[in-house]
């Protein structure tokens, strides 16, 4: 990958993480395949909203979708991206305190 590449990928990838809701859905599934029927009411948030949102990750590389039949199942793409989320969420904590 060139580096110009290479810096559209980080650019999406930061921007793809830059929303509280999508974070949350990082948080959920972990380092778990989870269908996207199981994440909708973990969030809270309408269907649609959830879907754009996990499109968005796929894109970015944040995360993979797999088909099951007529089911979407989603996953971390890398685990070293929940390790990032997981550091950052507990720096957060430290800095708050």
């Amino acid at each position: 990958m060139a580096e110009d590449q290479r810096l559209k990928w980080r650019a999406s990838f930061h921007s793809a993480l830059s929303n509280t809701n999508r974070l949350d859905i990082i948080d959920f599934l972990g380092e778990e395949e989870v269908c996207q029927c199981e994440i909708f009411p973990e969030i809270g948030l309408a269907q649609s909203t959830v879907s754009s949102y996990l499109t968005q990750m796929v894109r970015a590389g944040i995360l993979k979708v797999r088909k099951d039949g007529t089911r979407k199942l989603y996953r971390v793409q890398d685990q070293r991206i929940s390790q990032i989320v997981k550091q950052i969420r507990a720096l957060a904590t430290d800095l708050s305190d």
